[in-house]
């Protein structure tokens, strides 16, 4: 039985959390998946954090309240540090908007089994999609991830996508206070950290649905962080 934790970082995403949570532990149990949880809110204003602490009651939940939104980021790096104190192999990142099917959680788990130490869900990839954007969206999201492969020097289809798998010893041996960057620049930053541990990186196609309730957080700001930090990685600024 493979155990694993799941960390997902919420601002506002009551809606989505009551609706994902029974669907990630219903296939953990289809699946021989033994886990845990961990939400890491922001503050939310809409009664996320009241309706994780009613899910406690059925689900292992580990709810991590912060004082304020701080960001994604830092919301991911809270949440890996608590899953270091756990008995467990595999740890996963997601989006709480249901935009990441949990369906997939098992494919992630297969190539772990092969030998790999990421695993990155591509919507960029054959067999991977993009269900919910329209043409615009979807030539901006794609020109941003060509671009910032160019330019960080790294040939992954899906720089930016959320939805990955790390081996425990993974987490372990990145210095997590180092990691500087929020958003889309969190996902490249600490890929590229991965790599230059010399670590096994592998991508399995994954459907994206565009977000069930709520509206995206991506800003401006973000895509331009996004670039300054692959410029970073070319130029050897990020260790």
């Amino acid at each position: 039985m493979k155990k694993v934790s799941v960390v997902l970082p919420t601002y506002n995403e009551r809606e989505n959390i009551e609706l994902l949570i029974p669907q990630i532990f219903q296939v953990f149990k289809e699946n021989n998946i033994k886990g845990n949880v961990i939400i890491v809110d922001d503050n939310s204003s809409d009664g996320t954090a009241d309706s994780v602490i009613k899910l406690q009651k059925k689900y292992p939940l580990i709810l991590i309240n912060r004082a304020e939104k701080l960001g994604i980021g830092s919301a991911y790096i809270d949440g890996f540090k608590r899953t270091l104190n756990d008995d467990l192999e595999i740890i996963f990142e997601m989006d709480a908007d249901l935009s990441h099917n949990s369906n997939f959680i098992p494919n992630f788990v297969r190539e772990i089994d092969k030998g790999f130490d990421v695993v990155i869900g591509s919507r960029r990839m054959e067999g991977g999609s993009i269900i919910g954007w329209n043409w615009y969206r979807k030539l901006v999201s794609f020109g941003g991830n060509s671009i910032g492969k160019y330019i960080a020097g790294i040939n992954i289809s899906d720089l930016t996508s959320g939805f990955r798998a790390y081996k425990k010893r993974v987490i372990e041996s990145l210095d997590l206070d180092k990691i500087e960057s929020e958003g889309y620049a969190f996902q490249l930053e600490i890929l590229a950290r991965c790599l230059k541990k010399g670590f096994k990186v592998s991508s399995i196609p994954i459907e994206f649905h565009d977000r069930y309730y709520g509206k995206s957080k991506l800003s401006r700001k973000d895509i331009f962080k996004f670039f300054i930090i692959a410029l970073k990685i070319r130029l050897g600024m990020i260790e």
